[in-house]
């Protein structure tokens, strides 16, 4: 199923929560899907250069001299599109206000999975503000994030359910 998966540029992926990093590498580059685990990769997507950077999940935080956010800040100003990618929204915490990251995109939320009318989700295991962790393009501290809300449960002890939070897959057409 996933050899069917195709984008301009091509499919790239980084480590969630349930993914083990041998079983990985074990069937991806069967898929011709590219896992990112801390690195970088340059892409030409139309006529516009795209540098991603993926970063392995991080269970316990991130900082701003990750090896991967380094490259890509400090990547030459030559109108290359840059773009961080990591499971957990919360490394868009550690970009500086005037950082030269021009999208980051995650997940790992599932759009706070139970969502209550008129107050959102009571739970999102980020640190990234309610409304960021409910999915969607937003903007922290000046800084673009799109999450994705998924379509998948919360694992372990969690209910497995999920209410007013539509699953969902995430496209960004770059133009």
């Amino acid at each position: 199923m996933l050899r069917g998966l195709d984008a301009p540029g091509g499919v790239f992926f980084v480590q969630g929560d349930s993914d083990h990093y041998l079983e990985l590498t074990s069937f991806l580059p069967a898929t011709g899907i590219v896992p990112l685990f801390d690195e970088t990769a340059d892409v030409t997507v139309g006529d516009r250069q795209v540098r991603i950077g993926g970063i392995r999940n991080r269970e316990h935080g991130y900082d701003a001299e990750n090896p991967v956010v380094r490259e890509l800040e400090d990547a030459p100003e030559d109108g290359t599109i840059r773009i961080l990618v990591s499971h957990r929204p919360d490394v868009v915490n550690v970009l500086s206000d005037d950082s030269r990251i021009d999208l980051t995109v995650a997940g790992h939320t599932h759009g706070g999975q139970i969502v209550l009318p008129f107050v959102g989700p009571p739970v999102t295991l980020s640190d990234v503000p309610r409304s960021v962790a409910r999915g969607g393009l937003h903007s922290v501290d000046d800084n673009p994030i799109v999450v994705s809300s998924g379509v998948g449960m919360v694992r372990g002890q969690a209910p497995q359910v999920r209410f007013l939070s539509r699953p969902s897959i995430t496209v960004i057409d770059l133009e």
